[in-house]
């Protein structure tokens, strides 16, 4: 018969709410890329299909995916290290890095999405100030200015005594 010592299953616990935390940031995360993805094509009246929603869900997928493949590292460093640390190994670093390091991602696609919507409002500003620019909108505009000059000037002219 094998004798077990259960003193290796201490800290497992720990380490798996540890890790569901961070499995539960990266979700949140994902959720704030795609309310500022949804937002940006709002902004741009471009169409919400399910495309965009069904690449969600692919990308929980290989997060969640990739999450829980360094749980299973970290479980295992845990049982490996038992003995040679003569400790338990009950905080869950491969996890923890991965979450940081997809987080991280997700960061940078909100910011990247916040610029798009930035150059955009810029665009559209630059597209109302050459349209308000034309050279017909300054001829007229330029042409009411001197009429009314000139209607000023002669009543000017016809006031004085």
């Amino acid at each position: 018969m094998i004798k077990v010592d259960m003193a290796i299953f201490d800290g497992l616990g720990l380490m798996s709410m540890v890790s569901v935390i961070a499995m539960v940031i990266v979700l949140i995360a994902m959720a704030v890329d795609l309310v500022s993805g949804v937002h940006k094509a709002k902004i741009r009246g471009e169409a919400r299909t399910s495309y965009g929603l069904s690449r969600t869900l692919t990308k929980f997928l290989i997060y969640e995916g990739i999450l829980l493949i360094a749980q299973c590292i970290d479980t295992l460093l845990h049982f490996g290290l038992h003995d040679i640390m003569e400790q338990s190994y009950n905080i869950p670093c491969v996890v923890i890095l991965m979450a940081i390091l997809l987080c991280c991602v997700e960061l940078w696609s909100v910011y990247e999405k916040a610029e798009d919507k930035q150059r955009s409002r810029m665009a559209q500003v630059a597209a109302a100030g050459v349209q308000a620019l034309d050279k017909d909108a300054i001829a007229g505009l330029l042409s009411e200015l001197i009429r009314d000059y000139v209607k000023n000037e002669n009543q000017k002219d016809n006031a004085a005594p």
